[in-house]
């Protein structure tokens, strides 16, 4: 009989914060491709994005509030220890090191599609297989990059949530109960986070 591979799957962002959107890819990834767990990995400096709003220690402290509950679910603070920008390729090269498991690197549409930019993009896409999510509004062609890459796409709810519109609706006083976790909820609304 052929022996089960152990894969974990790796899910890094800014989280500033996580929501539901994040929750609802990881849970739908770890069925969907029997993952062992999911290893959500806080950037200290992501390497495509402007400043972040919250602190890492606060993004940090929010994931770990988001996933307390799944035993399944872990986070790690692998970058944000490490001084400077994240750079996906060094965090999956130490987790390898430190891990004897498959690791598989969960990202959305978006950040696939930009992959050739990324640093040490062909030896990444050479060493690790993607799991993408897709977007709502992604057209169908499938991205061509310059180097091989292995990848599948995730079959999610697509929930229509990020970031960025959470921030907008706390700086104009609206709701997002049910857009983030309770535990999330009450820590930003507590910490004031981003009022």
């Amino acid at each position: 009989m052929a022996k089960l591979e152990h894969k974990i799957g790796v899910f890094g962002g800014s989280f500033d914060p996580i929501h539901m959107g994040h929750l609802i890819i990881a849970e739908s990834a770890r069925q969907q491709f029997r993952l062992e767990k999911v290893i959500f990995i806080p950037s200290n400096i992501p390497p495509h994005r402007g400043a972040l709003v919250a602190s890492a220690t606060r993004r940090f402290e929010m994931v770990k509030l988001a996933i307390m509950d799944n035993p399944v679910f872990d986070v790690s603070d692998i970058e944000i220890n490490r001084a400077g920008i994240s750079y996906t390729y060094e965090t999956l090269m130490l987790l390898q090191q430190q891990l004897r498991s498959k690791i598989v690197l969960i990202i959305g549409w978006d950040a696939f599609l930009i992959l050739p930019s990324w640093y040490n993009a062909e030896k990444l896409a050479e060493k690790f297989s993607f799991i993408v999510a897709p977007r709502i509004t992604e057209n169908s062609e499938m991205p061509r990059f310059p180097f091989p890459a292995k990848y599948e796409i995730l079959e999610a709810p697509r929930i229509e949530i990020s970031s960025t519109l959470i921030r907008k609706k706390i700086k104009a006083n609206q709701s997002i109960r049910y857009l983030v976790p309770d535990k999330v909820f009450h820590y930003i609304m507590k910490e004031n986070i981003y009022g």
